[in-house]
């Protein structure tokens, strides 16, 4: 392997360790790195990347409080912070299952485990760097979304270095998943599959199965899948899609729970569970999925208004059988103050939120309180600040008010 030249790479580190800090930017100085940018929480370094490019990003995975490293990852991946050649190297010191699950779902360019020597993270960034290097033109198309060109660009990388393969092949056949050529992704994930169990191309090929409509096809293939690797925790989500479009709703509930157990930080997978919840009326596994996510929403980048509001709707469902429980009180005031704080603003949030505050009082059968939410409620419709009640809701409400 070449001696990788340092000089005219951009760091950034993230670290929110003083000590650790000051050491991994001394060895990234002896390297020969001159630009290195520090973070020490996850929000500086959300900064610095919307603003900054950057060649090499060393990021810890606990950033003390705050977002995390994979919350960090997450966000990076879903705001498209950084492009596909830039290296994404995961600093860790835990070994958690459920750590390891979380960050490998958002795909870091690799890991390190902390304590390091200088030694091996020279190492460890000049094998990353030199295969970016080498896969440059491909990860240029993929940032520019020309799959058609990472496609040709992947193919003439593999005739020069035969040692990049896989990482080639597994590019070229999403590649060919992402313009809908779903037979020229189907034997390509099939002929690598011939030579080497790779989970990515039984990954690809049970999606290709998918997306083309053969359902049946696609369940065998993520449940071999689920064998062969029980950490592949994408596969379950997938399993489930296939179960709530054969109408399974129950074995798509199973699935997601499972693979909350593997990997709980997921906030979609949450929300998943708690919407089929919701369908099947079972109000407790919804309560308890989404206020898992309520917790996951403050450092994530799907922090949205659903997230809240669902929550309190799980809980109003709950009140139909009887006054909620002193801690289930406890959690819809706490969901509700934060939708006043971040979501109140809007008509539709403000209309549903009073509807599921009415139910609750009324289940606690305290109708003088649900009554004065309802006319604060009405004055805002007046005002043109919340969305009317629909024609049922202002009728069984006025009922339940009594005279």
């Amino acid at each position: 392997m070449a001696q990788q030249d340092f000089s005219k790479k951009k760091a950034l580190l993230i670290e929110d360790m003083a000590e650790a800090r000051i050491m991994q930017r001394k060895m990234l100085s002896d390297f020969g790195f001159t630009s290195i940018e520090i973070a020490m929480k996850a929000e500086t370094a959300v900064e610095l990347l919307r603003s900054h490019s950057f060649d090499v990003i060393l990021s810890d995975y606990n950033l003390g409080n705050g977002k995390d490293g994979q919350q960090l990852l997450e966000e990076i991946r879903h705001s498209k912070l950084i492009p596909h050649t830039a290296t994404y190297l995961m600093v860790t010191a835990e070994t958690s299952i459920e750590m390891v699950m979380g960050a490998i779902e958002y795909q870091p360019d690799g890991y390190i485990t902390k304590p390091f020597s200088q030694a091996v993270l020279q190492r460890r960034l000049s094998k990353l760097l030199e295969t970016k290097e080498r896969l440059l033109e491909v990860n240029l198309a993929l940032d520019a979304n020309n799959f058609n060109e990472a496609i040709l660009a992947a193919k003439r990388v593999i005739k020069k270095y035969p040692s990049l393969l896989g990482k080639c092949e597994r590019i070229i056949g999403e590649s060919f998943l992402e313009i809908k050529e779903y037979k020229k992704a189907l034997s390509l994930f099939n002929k690598t599959l011939k030579n080497r169990k790779m989970p990515w191309a039984l990954f690809g090929k049970a999606k290709t199965y998918f997306f083309m409509g053969e359902l049946e096809k696609a369940e065998q293939n993520f449940r071999q899948l689920m064998l062969d690797n029980r950490f592949f925790v994408s596969a379950y989500d997938w399993l489930a899609k296939i179960q709530v479009k054969n109408n399974n709703l129950e074995e798509a509930q199973a699935t997601l729970i499972e693979a909350i157990g593997k990997s709980p930080k997921n906030i979609l997978r949450q929300m998943e569970l708690g919407k089929i919840s919701l369908l099947l009326n079972d109000y407790i596994a919804a309560e308890m999925a989404y206020r898992r996510a309520v917790f996951l929403a403050k450092y994530s980048c799907y922090n949205t208004a659903e997230v809240y509001i669902k929550h309190l709707e799980s809980l109003a469902r709950i009140s139909d059988s009887g006054p909620l429980l002193p801690r289930q009180k406890d959690n819809f005031e706490s969901t509700l103050k934060k939708i006043h704080e971040s979501f109140f603003d809007d008509p539709d949030n403000k209309a549903k939120t009073y509807s599921y505050e009415i139910d609750v009082y009324l289940a606690d059968n305290d109708k003088s309180t649900a009554k004065q939410i309802f006319e604060a409620w009405l004055s805002e419709v007046k005002s043109g600040s919340a969305t009317p009640p629909s024609k049922q809701q202002s009728s069984i409400f006025t009922k339940s008010f009594g005279s």
